[in-house]
């Protein structure tokens, strides 16, 4: 069989660390097999699972494995139900032959299912083991469950909100000695995906109504402003204040989002620095908070800032008032 192969070079931190596990997992998944186990040709997408079900003809086993510690939220393993019996065969040591017969009747019951949720769980090990070295913050995979999912239950299996949420689909072709290739699949959402190295993924035909930067110690905040703003607007964020100038000395960005209360430095020195760089002396600053004071926002607007904004907001709110500082700037594309 060929050796793994890449077709591009990664367009992301993300797609080239998910890459880079391929090697730990056909090391370690061929010792559990006792098979040549190889992954070739990875493609990132940028799909939902919805679109990702409907045009696919086949059942599937969703692994669910839950990211915790400073990351929320679930990565799944997507194996076609052929592709989960031949896996868990193999770890029972079964025959070939009667591997293949089993595959090819669609028999995944009893011991096969206990023995693929063993494999799904093995791997959810090895990329715990890979991924926890080298994200910038604690991670932890947990395997939550394994389910059998096609068009007709996706919708009881997965709530709507993550079916159609946008999501970062990694596929590679899997190679099993002696047997036909399969797909190894890989699934998070774009949005805990770009998190883990504060990256932006996005399609080159995706157009964006501006940048914003957003500063804020809050991890939960950072990924609800993301979220919020995330359809229409390029969003890079970073809980580090420290880190922010360079972002803005580095990145073209058209307004600032910053909180009052971070450790360290606040808020409203943070704003100061900015408006002493010549750079982004010109960038509008909205400062937030959630428990906003008169002299909070008599000091934000000494230090700088274009406007004030109390926490927890609406998209609606938010909107506006991006819209509005963007708009004076002329950097506002047409809707």
């Amino acid at each position: 069989m060929e050796n793994p192969i890449i077709k591009k070079s990664p367009s992301s931190k993300l797609e080239e660390t998910l890459i880079n596990t391929f090697p730990r997992i056909c090391t370690d998944c061929g010792k559990l097999t006792n098979k040549q186990f190889l992954l070739t040709n990875p493609l990132l997408q940028n799909t939902t699972l919805n679109e990702f079900i409907k045009n696919a003809n086949t059942s599937y086993i969703l692994a669910k494995l839950t990211i915790e510690e400073f990351y929320e939220g679930e990565l799944y393993l997507i194996f076609t139900v052929k592709e989960a019996i031949t896996i868990g065969s193999l770890l029972l040591t079964l025959e070939d032959a009667i591997i293949r017969e089993n595959a090819d009747k669609g028999i995944f019951e009893g011991d096969c299912t206990d023995a693929f949720k063993e494999f799904a769980n093995q791997v959810c090990g090895m990329l715990d083991n890979e991924l926890r070295p080298k994200l910038p913050k604690p991670i932890h995979l947990k395997l939550t469950s394994t389910v059998l999912m096609n068009k007709e239950n996706a919708n009881t299996v997965l709530s709507e909100e993550i079916l159609n949420e946008e999501r970062l689909i990694l596929t590679a072709t899997m190679q099993i000695l002696g047997f036909d290739d399969g797909k190894f699949i890989l699934s998070i959402s774009k949005l805990v995906g770009e998190e883990f190295f504060c990256e932006i993924i996005a399609e080159d035909t995706k157009k964006f109504r501006g940048t914003i930067l957003v500063v804020d110690d809050s991890n939960t905040d950072l990924r609800i402003i993301r979220k919020l703003l995330g359809d229409e607007y390029k969003v890079l964020v970073t809980d580090n204040p420290n880190s922010a100038l360079s972002k803005l000395q580095k990145d073209h960005i058209d307004l600032v989002l910053i909180d009052v209360h971070m450790p360290g430095i606040s808020g409203i020195t943070l704003c100061e620095r900015f408006r002493r760089n010549a750079m982004s002396n010109a960038i509008p600053i909205i400062i937030c908070s959630s428990s906003p004071t008169q002299e909070n926002v008599i000091q934000a607007i000494r230090a700088g800032a274009e406007d004030f904004l109390v926490k927890p907001f609406t998209r609606q709110k938010l909107i506006e008032k991006i819209n509005k500082h963007l708009i004076n700037r002329n950097v506002l594309l047409n809707s």
